[in-house]
């Protein structure tokens, strides 16, 4: 398991550990030195690089950097950096065919697409698409913050959640232009407004996208044919009528495709459990657990089902729980780790 960080109390931003899918204990193999705020994570197929943004930087100077990665030994290693040319990126993705990577840029609302060599390393920037626009929030929305950039399950389409334009982007993928992303038939839908729209995920058939909104802690379902996008529900993480200071942060499904987790930030700091119904992929809210840290962010579910890691930024702990497959519910293993701000947690697997 790969855990990303922000460095402002560390200079060590990266963090392997292995991890024990029968027991769920971590075990600590290497970390990275002098690498800024590598709040978010990307690793290839393969498993045999890992490519992370460097969130920060005004005046379009944010970063990405390219590191070797041993699935034997756990050891990770620089390989470049290179400046994405948009502030603040704090979402990257890899495409299948290891050609480009993406960031979505919060601070500057665009996203940069940056070609990868043979041997891993990162070029400079091929292409900035910069999203336009604003919403509702006078506080929040005045301005695009791109947050999200994820394929579909083909490949094929690349999305990208904007908070600052209430939009869902899309844009077809064509790894041999110089300017890979092109806008799709449909180049983008909109969220309701003031709604924020973040992170989102799709089933493992591609026919369902779940959205999580970040300002009013929403799930969108759309059905996803023929790369349109079209609303089907949407559903609140909190209980109906029940109004707090919200923070929606990331969102997965089960690897079976039965459940799917939210988590929420603000002063909530829960993660939420829905079923999913097999027939039209709506959501059906269960429970909500409590994360047992601040700030819930990022999380992930193992390989195999039957566990659930939550990163809490603000308490700098990792938490451990067990997931019952038939139910869905989640159980604290009663193991933890500590480690500064973790944002993003990724695996892969050992060969």
């Amino acid at each position: 398991m790969l855990i990303g960080t922000y460095t402002k109390t560390q200079t060590n931003g990266i963090f392997v550990y292995k991890f024990d899918t029968k027991t769920g204990e971590l075990t600590f193999e290497s970390k990275t030195e002098g690498v800024n705020n590598p709040s978010y994570l990307a690793i290839n197929n393969e498993g045999t690089k890992v490519y992370s943004v460097n969130e920060s930087g005004t005046d379009r100077k944010g970063g990405v950097s390219s590191f070797d990665f041993n699935t034997k030994t756990g050891n990770i290693s620089l390989i470049n950096k290179q400046e994405t040319i948009g502030s603040g990126p704090c979402y990257i993705s890899v495409a299948n065919d290891n050609k480009f990577i993406f960031t979505a840029n919060y601070g500057s609302g665009s996203i940069s697409v940056l070609p990868l060599k043979s041997n891993g390393s990162i070029g400079e920037l091929s292409q900035l698409i910069q999203h336009e626009g604003s919403s509702i929030d006078k506080s929040r929305q005045t301005a695009p913050h791109a947050h999200s950039v994820i394929f579909s399950n083909d490949g094929k389409t690349l999305l990208s959640a904007n908070l600052g334009t209430d939009k869902l982007y899309a844009y077809n993928y064509n790894s041999s232009l110089e300017k890979p992303l092109q806008d799709a038939s449909q180049p983008f839908v909109n969220i309701e407004p003031g709604f924020g729209p973040r992170h989102f995920a799709f089933n493992k058939s591609g026919n369902k996208l779940y959205l999580l909104s970040e300002m009013k802690a929403m799930i969108t379902v759309f059905d996803y044919k023929d790369k349109v996008l079209t609303k089907n529900s949407i559903v609140n993480l909190n209980l109906d009528g029940v109004v707090r200071n919200d923070g929606g942060a990331d969102i997965h499904l089960s690897n079976d495709g039965k459940f799917l987790y939210a988590t929420n930030r603000g002063n909530i700091n829960e993660i939420v459990i829905f079923k999913i119904d097999k027939k039209d992929g709506t959501l059906k809210r269960l429970a909500a657990v409590d994360c047992k840290g601040k700030m819930p962010r990022n999380f992930i579910i193992d390989p195999t089902d039957k566990f659930l890691l939550v990163a809490n930024q603000n308490s700098d702990d990792i938490y451990i729980f067990k997931r019952n497959k038939k139910t869905g519910m989640l159980t604290y293993n009663n193991q933890m780790l500590k480690i500064g701000s973790p944002v993003c947690l990724k695996m892969t697997a050992v060969k």
